[in-house]
């Protein structure tokens, strides 16, 4: 009697665990790339301008808006976080000139060595490209510093999702940091009259 009671009981989990839904993977939420952990660079302006022309396609083989952070995001918080206007007069006008990242498919080996190795199957291009302008009405005189940057990576064949955005947003984020050091060198050196 036992035994039947203990068998209906074990019956009775295994059908509740069988109609529970199954768990969604858990998703990776990704930090935004933003840059109000460094200092600010101070024109002597009474107002910055962010201008974005450039809108990347959403057909292949542009892919930026499937990056956990896009190029095109990253690039207006570096904008929006880095400069700031602390003037009475003159303007400063940033043009976002490209922010993009285009996917290239890359040709198996084949033969036996395709076969026998994982191979990189795709190449990843990150490019941020932008033009500051500054100008003071009063004189007048203006200046202009530009800047652009470009790096790529490969990806395995036999990576997951959460691993290719992982290198998708690692591209990304090494691409700003390597565009900020090249605009603000490019900055102190070409608009150091306007600044602060």
């Amino acid at each position: 009697m036992r035994r039947i009671g203990l068998f209906a009981v074990l019956t009775f989990l295994a059908l509740g665990l069988a109609a529970c839904p199954p768990r969604p993977p858990e998703t990776v939420s990704w930090p935004d790339i933003t840059f109000t952990h460094l200092q600010p660079i101070e024109f002597d302006v009474a107002e910055i301008r962010i201008l974005a022309p450039y809108r990347e396609p959403i057909d292949p083989p542009h892919v930026g808006e499937q990056f956990p952070v896009s190029p095109s995001r990253a690039a207006r918080n570096w904008a929006e976080d880095r400069l700031r206007a602390v003037g009475k007069r003159g303007t400063v006008t940033i043009t976002i000139q490209e922010s993009s990242a285009v996917e290239e498919l890359l040709e198996p080996s084949g033969g036996l060595k395709g076969l026998l190795t994982k191979e990189q199957s795709e190449k990843y291009l990150v490019v941020i490209a932008m033009e500051i302008k500054a100008l003071d009405p009063v004189g007048p005189r203006a200046a202009k510093a530009t800047a652009r940057t470009r790096k790529s990576t490969t990806i395995r064949e036999d990576v997951t999702l959460d691993e290719r955005e992982e290198i998708w947003y690692t591209l990304t984020r090494d691409t700003m940091t390597t565009f900020d050091a090249t605009m603000e060198r490019q900055i102190r050196d070409t608009l150091g009259s306007f600044l602060k």
